[in-house]
């Protein structure tokens, strides 16, 4: 069962204690927004300083119906691809541990920046294709697509049309799921906006790794249910090793596979109190092969 309220109460423990590398990966990825964004808001500055200049373009055409203004665009797609799986990658590997993960967890994934840029493009392609027979159908896609860079972030390897056949079959009959937990996040949005942006460095990190515990909550559903196999999804590279392809969880408080590690442990942590040993992996068993690849 899709239980968004147990994602997200359990990423709040998941972050506890490990706030600095969200924080600054979040920040760095704000800075490189703003950055591309600078020049479209110096020239939003001057349109309104005189009103003489509004609705001039000033892009300039390069031939071929090719104008600047569209490179930037194509640009921006394959930037925010890149800076999409670097994120994504760090909350997976955040998962994997009770531990303090590094900053190096998400700029090590800047080596796998043409798998990321594609990855977005490819996406952009078929939402944009999807939103053609009207805006719905591109919404109910982008969320059938929307696992592609946790796919991705777990193993590089996997080319960027299995990860979105992938995605497809993990999210069926859950798209709506997905949404309403992005619906759950507005408040805090609108009360980021309300702060200069500054309380996103809290919203986006608890928002993704809100998202990573739904991702492997899908993934392990998809694999339970046959329409996807263990091997389907590779080796997961752990410490650059090869793990292996027997994908691990653990139960959360409710007996769920729910996240990384189970919060009920770091609960008792926290009153200084003995943990019992109820951290016991749970192998998932091999689906029956039923045609998907």
């Amino acid at each position: 069962m899709f239980d968004r309220v147990e994602y997200k109460r359990i990423a709040k423990r998941q972050l506890q204690g490990r706030w600095a590398t969200p924080v600054l990966a979040t920040l760095s990825v704000m800075a490189v927004i703003l950055i591309i964004n600078a020049p479209q808001i110096v020239e939003s500055i001057k349109e309104s300083a005189d009103d003489g200049t509004h609705g001039i373009s000033y892009g300039f055409n390069l031939g071929y119906g090719i104008s600047t203004e569209n490179l930037i665009g194509l640009a921006l797609i394959g930037i925010s691809g890149i800076l999409n799986l670097a994120y994504t990658k760090l909350f997976v590997d955040m998962w994997k541990t009770r531990d303090p993960v590094p900053f190096s967890a998400f700029t090590s994934a800047f080596s796998h920046w043409l798998k990321g840029a594609l990855s977005m493009f490819w996406m952009y392609l078929w939402v944009f294709l999807w939103s053609l027979l009207f805006f719905i159908p591109g919404i109910v896609k982008a969320y059938a697509y929307s696992q592609m860079f946790f796919i991705i972030a777990e193993n590089p390897k996997i080319g960027v049309r299995k990860s979105m056949r992938l995605s497809l079959e993990i999210t069926r009959g859950y798209k709506g799921d997905l949404f309403v937990m992005d619906m759950s996040f507005l408040g805090w949005i609108i009360l980021s906006s309300l702060t200069g942006g500054l309380l996103l460095l809290y919203v986006m990190p608890y928002m993704q790794m809100s998202k990573t515990n739904a991702y492997k909550m899908l993934k392990s559903m998809a694999i339970q249910s046959g329409r996807v196999k263990p091997e389907d999804f590779g080796p997961q590279e752990q410490d650059g090793q090869a793990a292996p392809a027997q994908p691990e969880a653990y139960t959360g408080t409710d007996g769920n596979v729910t996240g990384g590690w189970d919060t009920s442990a770091a609960e008792d942590a926290e009153t200084h109190e003995a943990a019992p040993d109820t951290d016991s992996v749970i192998q998932l068993p091999p689906a029956g092969d039923d045609g998907t690849n």
